[in-house]
């Protein structure tokens, strides 16, 4: 007989495919769902054990990443947040309020430009910048003053994207000259390779920490070079929108102030699932991703046509409560 043990699928004989949230001596709590409930069932052992099977379940990718349950210690019982929203719940709410983000603008188009498109403005002034080879070519010389000199061209781009970076925050976190080289040398070994295991990313996060920064940058300044210079493959973690999207999402980043390997890992895995689903309506990149969490943070409600019946294989959709922000987790976390 297979042992139930948390985080593990099962099949019950009448309340369909779950996750195993909790596991006691006398009980399992189990999140279904098809019960339209953010609310993990507490079922009762040995009585519930010969209704549940670990046999022949089918992956499914939105169900284990749900990560993020908290205990409620009155009830007992383990729920997610209160303002939870599926995946397909939030990209229904995302597309009625933003229904241009994800479109491809149109030649002479003079709307304004959308949160995604100015990631990719800044794309593009990285590879003007440091492309065919300029940014190993500089390291190896040692040129710290011209990569920051480089670098702050960037800055007219990150301050047009809303909710992120005040003017010269990275060239004054570029000011210091060794670490400087040091941090570029860990932005080459990240970018070096398709998917960067934890050595490189957290030899990337040492160096940002090495950083003349302040607390509350850390994982904006670890982040932002790599997510402009191939925003295919990585991710840009800023603390508060990327909180509290992700806690909406069901997913727990085990976030830490400081840089560290298992939160980015777990923002990156959401992201990759969030672009799959993204993709059909117009998504290109990990850009539009971001745009998307940056959105399901900010929004305190869900949409009208986002609340109407029950998304591919999510809950039923419930009225949500407003949202709560994430706690500051460091001084001056926006």
């Amino acid at each position: 007989m297979n042992e139930l043990s948390n985080g593990m699928l099962v099949q019950h004989a009448s309340l369909g495919v779950g996750k195993v949230v909790a596991v006691e001596a006398n009980a399992v709590h189990v999140f279904f769902p098809e019960r339209a409930d953010r609310h993990a069932a507490k079922l009762r052992l040995p009585d519930a054990r010969p209704l549940l099977t670990m046999d022949g379940i089918e992956r499914n990718a939105w169900l284990e990443g749900l990560s993020s349950f908290a205990l409620d210690p009155e009830t007992g019982r383990y729920a997610l947040a209160a303002n939870f929203l599926t995946h397909d719940q939030a990209i229904a709410d995302f597309l009625t309020r933003h229904p241009r983000e994800l479109a491809a603008p149109d030649a002479g188009d003079a709307r304004k430009p959308t949160r995604a498109s100015r990631w990719r403005g800044a794309s593009a002034e990285w590879a003007q910048a440091f492309g065919q080879g300029e940014v190993e070519r500089l390291v190896k010389k040692g040129d710290a003053r011209e990569l920051v000199r480089r670098a702050s061209r960037l800055d007219r781009h990150l301050v047009l994207v809303p909710g992120t970076f005040e003017a010269h925050t990275l060239q004054d976190a570029l000011r210091d000259g060794e670490a400087t080289l040091a941090f570029f040398e860990a932005v080459l070994s990240v970018l070096s390779v398709p998917s960067p295991g934890r050595p490189r990313m957290e030899k990337l996060f040492e160096a940002a920490l090495d950083l003349p920064v302040e607390p509350s940058l850390a994982w904006p300044i670890a982040t932002v070079l790599p997510f402009v210079a191939d925003p295919k493959h990585h991710v840009f973690l800023w603390p508060r929108s990327a909180c509290a999207a992700a806690a909406r999402l069901g997913c727990d980043l085990r976030w830490e102030p400081s840089p560290r390997w298992v939160t980015y890992a777990a923002l990156h895995g959401l992201s990759v699932r969030l672009l799959e689903k993204l993709k059909p309506h117009g998504a290109r990149d990990l850009a539009d991703v971001e745009s998307f969490l940056f959105a399901t943070a900010a929004q305190r409600t869900p949409a009208a046509g986002a609340r109407a019946g029950r998304p591919n294989g999510g809950p039923a959709a419930t009225r949500l409560a407003p949202e709560r922000r994430a706690p500051r987790r460091a001084r001056g976390t926006r």
